[in-house]
């Protein structure tokens, strides 16, 4: 079972950012992932030590793991930041939205379809901050969770759990009868 939660809505049409709150977790998944990118150094060092093989090949060679802890620590400051202030001027009728931000999962897909898995990636030069969600509209945008991606494809475990959370959240929304932005202006949140 999982919930919706507000992190910044419109609540006359709908419009804004929600993320899931899975039932076995405390947090919805906005606030935990970047509870983990900036706050849990603990979690951020387990993992690059584990990634180590990748940071010291291909795209990202040479990079320590401290240098990543602090990386991802700083991206993921500013990778909040920079989805607040969209979601807020998506709502003020701003010509930035979230839309500026995420993208079709899918690289090769270019038109927008109802309930659209989608991806936003940090905004550092070398970034491998990605959240993930499910796309109503230009501002309108459902976090399902997000990775720390250091590989071109979506190969690792950890990464595919995420794209089953996609499908997961998903077929929840076509369940519950939430197809388009203006079904989010009823919910009880």
């Amino acid at each position: 079972m999982m919930e919706l939660v507000r992190i910044i809505t419109e609540k006359a049409t709908g419009e804004g950012l929600y993320a899931v709150r899975y039932e076995e977790q405390q947090m919805d998944e906005f606030e935990r992932l970047f509870n983990f990118w900036i706050e849990d150094v603990e979690y951020l060092s387990t993992f690059f030590r584990d990634q180590r093989s990748l940071l010291q090949a291909g795209y990202y060679r040479g990079i320590s793991v401290e240098q990543a802890v602090r990386a991802t620590r700083k991206e993921a400051i500013f990778f909040r930041r920079s989805l607040l202030t969209l979601a807020r001027r998506g709502i003020e009728g701003k010509t930035e939205a979230l839309q500026d931000l995420f993208q079709p999962l899918d690289n090769n897909e270019y038109r927008l379809k109802p309930l659209q898995k989608s991806k936003a990636r940090g905004l550092a030069e070398k970034r491998w901050l990605r959240m993930y969600a499910i796309r109503f509209a230009g501002n309108c945008f459902v976090v399902t969770g997000g990775a720390i991606k250091l590989t071109l494809k979506m190969e690792l475990p950890y990464l595919k759990e995420e794209l089953r959370k996609l499908e997961q959240v998903r077929q929840f929304l076509v369940k519950h009868d939430l197809l388009i932005q203006e079904d989010f202006q009823y919910l009880e949140l």
